[in-house]
């Protein structure tokens, strides 16, 4: 967890940098190390989200200490990270056809089991930041982000060196 979001207690910043153990950081001395690590690389289709929660589901599968309910929210929350970057990294303009899936562009899940919890970054090549949402009643969409900001401890977003941004979470372990 960054530092930053201990001084304020959670939720989002903007471009505070990489979280403490982040698969964007190089390993540094002091800093913890994560217990399991896993990355899935997507193509921005509307599929990804369900693939990214099958991926969340096997490697959770594999880890310590994990709960059912842990991994059911950590699903949740890998769901619409990945469907925001999908929704707003893909060109929706366009209709996809088999060719033309070729120059879709892509999304990286990270996710990092630690003692004290799970962290889960998803990069996309879009250089806007996020921007949480106050939907009306009857939206049919537009809650990811409250859904994210309501059950991790912290969210926030970077914007790597090599452009893109990196929304991240860290999801406590029950």
């Amino acid at each position: 967890m960054t530092e930053q979001a201990i001084a304020r207690g959670g939720g989002a910043t903007a471009d505070v940098g990489p979280a403490t153990g982040s698969a964007w950081q190089s390993a540094r001395s002091g800093q913890p190390r994560p217990l399991d690590a896993g990355r899935f690389a997507l193509v921005t289709l509307p599929t990804s989200p369900f693939w990214a929660r099958r991926y969340t589901r096997s490697f959770l599968d594999s880890c310590r200490g994990i709960s059912e309910d842990t991994a059911a929210t950590a699903e949740l929350l890998v769901s619409e990270l990945v469907t925001n970057a999908v929704r707003f990294a893909g060109d929706t303009a366009r209709t996809l056809r088999y060719s033309g899936r070729a120059s879709a562009s892509l999304v990286s899940l990270s996710l990092r089991h630690f003692r004290e919890g799970l962290l889960i970054e998803v990069y996309d090549t879009d250089n806007n930041p996020p921007i949480r949402s106050s939907p009306d009643d009857d939206a049919e969409n537009g809650r990811g982000l409250m859904l994210v900001d309501a059950l991790s401890k912290e969210w926030s977003y970077f914007f790597p060196p090599g452009g893109g941004k990196v929304v991240y979470c860290f999801l406590e372990i029950t």
